[in-house]
């Protein structure tokens, strides 16, 4: 049975206003550069019970993401931050949309497009066969293996056998969540990744497993005074997550228009954003570009639309 956690009342558009989510009509009369949100502060707008638009990519387009991911998606200075901020950015100027932000839980993802909450989710949301069933894919646009994130100064996991007897922790409907530890191991299940990460700098956890790419995005945010954390190397367990864009089920033509839009941000835009959004990825791995970077042709291949 799929795990819940209570949904966010409130959404953010791309300027950084707050909504409450109230059911209201969404309307606009002010236009605004594409990839910006459309409203006026403190104006309420609908959210759980809005059904989303008619064609999929018209007008505003809700895009469910963490607010809380350093790397990927970080709300800051009323902006998106991270890879997957960029990516929302980039199908919305290319697209002619207008991004709203609003906050998902890791769990939540897929209730969110099943419910027509939100357009689109961009939110490290990994493409498997069990998700395709219920919602549509469009990616990968990042593959990465799963690991394990510990503080700078603990080593006790540096092999396979070492993960026997210690406490790991693992965020809720997420992939890392269902693969096997050791009998022995003790399995600690928070909300979001930030809270996995806090735990392990508490001392609660002795590890927090999760996909390389994203536990990266928090070893670039150490801060002096703060635990510092690393990436046990060279140790990996389950399979590798390919992150692909979902959209609710039922959009075939917005299907195709996202993918050819996303294998053009492969080819010309990939790179730099992830040079500029995750440096200790690139700084650890000299080969970072085949290592994480999908071919764009492999989109056709994992996609719920070929293009």
């Amino acid at each position: 049975m799929r795990k819940t956690t209570k949904k966010s009342e409130r959404t953010r558009d791309a300027r950084g206003h707050k909504y409450r989510r109230t059911g209201l009509a969404l309307g606009c009369s002010v236009v605004l550069v594409a990839g910006t949100a459309c409203a006026s502060p403190g104006e309420d707008r609908t959210g759980e019970d809005k059904k989303t638009s008619t064609p999929l990519l018209h007008g505003t387009v809700h895009i469910a993401t963490a607010f809380d991911q350093p790397g990927f998606s970080f709300w800051k200075n009323r902006r998106m931050r991270g890879f997957d901020g960029d990516i929302a950015y980039y199908l919305a100027g290319e697209l002619g949309f207008q991004a709203r932000f609003q906050n998902v839980s890791h769990a939540d993802r897929d209730a969110e497009l099943e419910g027509n909450h939100a357009g689109m989710v961009i939110a490290t949301y990994s493409i498997t066969a069990a998700r395709k069933k219920k919602v549509d894919f469009i990616g990968p646009y990042l593959t990465t293996k799963q690991g394990f994130l510990v503080r700078k100064d603990y080593n006790g996991i540096k092999t396979a056998n070492d993960i026997a007897g210690k406490t790991i922790c693992v965020v809720e409907g997420t992939t890392p969540e269902d693969v096997t530890m050791p009998q022995s191991t003790r399995v600690n299940k928070a909300g979001d990744v930030s809270a996995c990460v806090e735990e392990v700098r508490r001392g609660g956890a002795d590890a927090t497993f999760n996909d390389e790419a994203m536990l990266y995005g928090y070893v670039g945010q150490n801060k002096p005074g703060e635990e510092q954390l690393k990436i046990v190397p060279n140790l990996h367990r389950g399979d590798e997550n390919r992150y692909g864009v979902g959209i609710p089920k039922g959009h075939p033509e917005e299907c195709k228009r996202i993918l050819k839009v996303l294998q053009k941000f492969i080819v010309e835009q990939w790179s730099t954003s992830f040079r500029a959004q995750l440096p200790s990825l690139v700084s650890t791995y000299p080969d970072w570009e085949n290592t994480f970077k999908p071919n764009p042709e492999d989109l056709n291949r994992f996609s719920s639309c070929q293009a």
